[in-house]
């Protein structure tokens, strides 16, 4: 007796099945959250002082992942809820205690900065530089980002302290004024 195999029917509604694509989609959607740039998120409330002459980054500069840090120089009242009445009046205030310094969203006072940026430092040693004193250097950047108002005081003693813990790469931004190209 022969057996006659029997051939399957063809079914006529043929459904696509969404959920490997959604999970898919939610794994790209993890990947460039995380691969995203979130430097933004350092960035304390800061109003750049205008310059007409600013020099923008070049797109090779870019490009490359430079390893460089922020560092914020801001009035308190802005972020923490202090009274000012100098800056509340619209007035410049030079009082040193109502200024902060911030890297990576962490306040820092003059007398704290510097073990954060020797430890920053470290991160990135500059290979084949010694300087005469001895004392190695690093190839990490800082950008310093500094209120209008800040005072140069303030200012100067962070690059001071930038000096001491072997950063000598420094920067200080600004923003181009309205108008200009």
């Amino acid at each position: 007796m022969s057996q006659r195999f029997k051939t399957p029917e063809t079914e006529e509604s043929v459904a696509c099945n969404l959920i490997p694509m959604i999970d898919i989609m939610f794994l790209l959607l993890l990947f460039f959250m995380l691969g995203a740039d979130m430097s933004q998120r350092e960035l304390e409330e800061v109003e750049l002082p205008k310059a007409d002459q600013v020099k923008e980054d070049s797109k090779e500069k870019e490009s490359t992942k430079i390893k460089r840090s922020n560092v914020n120089v801001f009035h308190v009242h802005n972020s923490a809820g202090y009274t000012c009445p100098v800056k509340e009046s619209g007035g410049v205030c030079r009082d040193m205690t109502h200024w902060a310094i911030a890297i990576l969203s962490r306040e820092f006072t003059l007398e704290t900065l510097g073990p954060e940026l020797k430890e920053l430092a470290s991160l990135d040693p500059e290979e084949g530089v010694v300087p005469p004193g001895g004392k190695p250097l690093s190839s990490r950047e800082i950008m310093i980002r500094a209120d209008k108002n800040a005072p140069y005081g303030y200012i100067q003693a962070v690059i001071e302290n930038c000096a001491a813990a072997g950063l000598y790469k420094i920067a200080v931004s600004a923003a181009r004024p309205e108008g200009s190209s």
